[in-house]
């Protein structure tokens, strides 16, 4: 695992990767602009609520709430940009580390678009659920929901770089046999959603990372 992460930093000079990382700094930044304003919007416009200080309180805790939404839900966010990036990232990783090795056929586009749906969706799932419990019961409750992402992000991740060689039958075969090493992958990627700045580059590294694992193990598994 390792070896393969110390692939993907080495991707993060990239020229073309820094582009991907900067464009989606640029769409990030348009979606949180958009949506605050929409949230002020609707601040603004909101009949009152009872006392008047209710409409006050809203108006002056919901935005901070949005903005600590975007730092707590780092995973989602990894999880949209590693579905929309990874295929691109990994065909850059074949292309420069296995240019000898047999051309992804590429994974079906409805079997991409499933896999993508499903992967921000339990994001969002897994982080909203246990949101109110990092809140609550700081510093455990953390630690688990690094975890839970770990497993999250790994699994998906991993199956989003294998789905571009293999069946869904293979792939998922695969992630069985090797669930340890991609779930400790899975971790590094989560452990960096959490950490300020690095969180901007999570869901590229991950990608990268997941096509260096998956080559590695298949290769490993090639008959000598």
């Amino acid at each position: 695992m390792f070896a393969s992460a110390g692939k993907a930093v080495a991707m993060l000079f990239d020229r073309d990767f820094i582009a991907m990382v900067l464009w989606s700094l640029v769409f990030t930044a348009v979606l949180f602009v958009l949506l605050f304003i929409g949230v002020e919007y609707w601040l603004a416009h909101l009949p009152p609520l009872g006392a008047p200080w209710v409409n006050r309180f809203l108006e002056l805790a919901t935005p901070v709430l949005l903005i600590l939404a975007v730092f707590f839900l780092g995973a989602p966010v990894a999880a949209i940009f590693g579905s929309i990036f990874l295929d691109r990232i990994a065909a850059k990783v074949d292309a420069h580390f296995y240019p000898n090795d047999p051309r992804a056929p590429g994974t079906p586009l409805v079997t991409g678009i499933g896999e993508a749906v499903r992967l921000i969706g339990l994001a969002l799932l897994i982080n909203v659920a246990l949101l109110p419990v990092d809140v609550g019961v700081p510093g455990v409750a953390e630690i688990a929901t690094v975890i839970a992402n770990g497993w999250l992000l790994g699994r998906e991740f991993f199956e989003l770089a294998s789905l571009r060689h293999l069946s869904r039958q293979k792939s998922d075969a695969l992630r069985r046999r090797h669930s340890g090493k991609i779930f400790a992958a899975g971790l590094l990627i989560s452990i960096l959603t959490v950490i300020p700045v690095f969180d901007l580059i999570a869901p590229f590294f991950g990608s990268a990372l997941m096509a260096h694992l998956f080559k590695r193990l298949t290769h490993e598994e090639r008959p000598a």
